[in-house]
């Protein structure tokens, strides 16, 4: 992705754009909630921008584009890469004998909300965006609507021959000068929505075959054919990982592809991989080092000998036991994520879990995401660092209390104790308040024992 801080560097739009209302309409609902208002405002202002033949002294600068927009240069280029990325725009480096490297834009037609609908990465896109009863909404509004009383209706529509005249050779045999003019315009063109992603060279008749083997024919596949194109260049995938994904959604007497389905596990193995190759990163570098760390209790030694000693399971199952209850097939799919699609050591999963069941009677999975996510966001990767790291949490967080404890406070009335405290309540950061009582609950049964 291309972009440039100097907002003296020139520019010009390449080509001449049409805007009708139909445009606009698909523009505001459809493509602003991916590109945002300013996306659609820099599309806009670059159509109005248009010159036939831009002298060196018709060229703008990224300047008068911030001045138009008001907005900074970072901002403008985010937005540009996300016109880019819908297809709305190209950007091409070029060279001027006077001006230097001058940017090229070249605006690319709106689409009609047909062919948005079946480019599945942008209609997935805005389902994810807007949520699913404003998606449907939209559905509806851009479905064409007919009206019913023509199923029945006898068509009594004039032809071509009943009201105009043309001689048989004529219209037989066009003269020469209408088929040069045919051939100077040019072949009608259909508008369809680049991606920027067809790079991605397919062995089609690969794919047909492993389709075959599990029923399903080549018409399935030519029918589903772009959405195949888009989802493998999309993930970079080869022909056998998608038929490895697909596969997933098959089932027995069904020869037909359920593209949605497929789109879906994709994007969630997809996402699987990129965390845990993201969480792999963050902890190999403190894998082989020994945590040293200062003023570890005797509570604490005790903790990390069972820790230590236990696998994840086990360890939740003793905890179980120590404290009553008992372990739930949600719990072992919050461990199970945790270590197996993540890639956490056993051993702070096993802190994460004592950390949770300090706080709450059950592992919730969203409350184990947030604490995991806290830790390694603060380089927390083995099992000591994560106890030093709660323990020094929880002192502040209790240093924090005492302070405001011991402070002055001045006598209010009634009415002005409430408003104080619905602006207290609504500054708050649930999150990190969660998070502080969280955390000084942890070593509280060892203290006592």
């Amino acid at each position: 992705m291309y972009a440039s801080t100097n907002p003296k560097q020139p520019f010009y739009v390449a080509n001449q754009i049409v805007l009708t209302t139909k445009d606009q309409k698909v523009l505001t609902k459809l493509y602003q909630p991916l590109v945002g208002v300013l996306g659609i405002g820099l599309y806009t202002t670059l159509v109005n921008e248009f010159d036939t033949i831009p002298f060196a002294g018709d060229y703008k600068t990224l300047y008068q584009l911030q001045d138009q927009t008001d907005s900074d240069l970072k901002s403008i280029f985010s937005s540009l890469h996300h016109l880019e990325a819908v297809g709305l725009l190209k950007t091409y480096l070029g060279q001027n004998p006077v001006l230097g490297e001058v940017l090229i834009f070249q605006l690319l037609p709106v689409p009609s909300p047909q062919e948005f609908f079946k480019t599945f990465l942008l209609s997935s896109l805005l389902r994810e965006k807007l949520g699913t009863v404003s998606f449907e909404r939209l559905v509806k509004e851009f479905t064409p609507r007919q009206f019913s009383g023509l199923k029945d209706a006898a068509e009594v529509t004039a032809g071509f021959f009943d009201v105009f005249h043309l001689s048989q050779d004529t219209a037989i045999e066009p003269p020469p000068a209408v088929k040069e003019a045919s051939e100077k315009v040019g072949k009608p063109e259909k508008i369809q929505v680049d991606l920027g992603a067809s790079a991605h060279k397919i062995d089609w008749d690969f794919l047909i075959a492993l389709f075959d083997a599990y029923h399903i024919n080549k018409n399935e596949i030519d029918k589903h054919r772009s959405e195949i194109s888009q989802l493998i260049s999309f993930y970079d995938l080869s022909e056998q990982d998608f038929i490895n994904e697909a596969m997933l959604t098959f089932s027995a007497g069904k020869s037909t592809l359920d593209m949605q389905a497929i789109a879906a596990v994709i994007a969630e193995n997809y996402g699987k991989k990129r965390t845990k190759a993201s969480v792999h990163k963050q902890i190999t570098p403190a894998k082989d080092s020994l945590a040293t760390i200062k003023n570890l209790s005797a509570q604490d030694d005790e903790l990390l000998k069972t820790i230590n000693q236990y696998s994840t399971i086990d360890y939740l199952y003793y905890l179980k036991e120590e404290k009553g209850g008992y372990v739930t097939a949600n719990e072992k799919k919050v461990i199970y994520r945790l270590q197996n699609q993540y890639g956490l050591s056993p051993q702070l999963i096993n802190v994460l879990i004592y950390t949770c069941l300090e706080y709450d009677s059950v592992l919730a999975p969203n409350l184990a995401d947030r604490i995991a996510n806290d830790w390694l966001q603060k380089g927390v990767t083995t099992a000591v660092q994560a106890i030093e790291y709660v323990k020094n949490r929880r002192k502040k967080y209790q240093q924090r209390r005492y302070q405001v404890k011991n402070k002055p406070v001045k006598k209010t009335n009634n009415w002005q104790k409430q408003k104080k405290q619905a602006a207290q309540n609504s500054n708050q950061t649930m999150t990190e308040e969660e998070m502080n009582q969280i955390f000084n609950e942890f070593g509280k049964e060892n203290k006592k024992e």
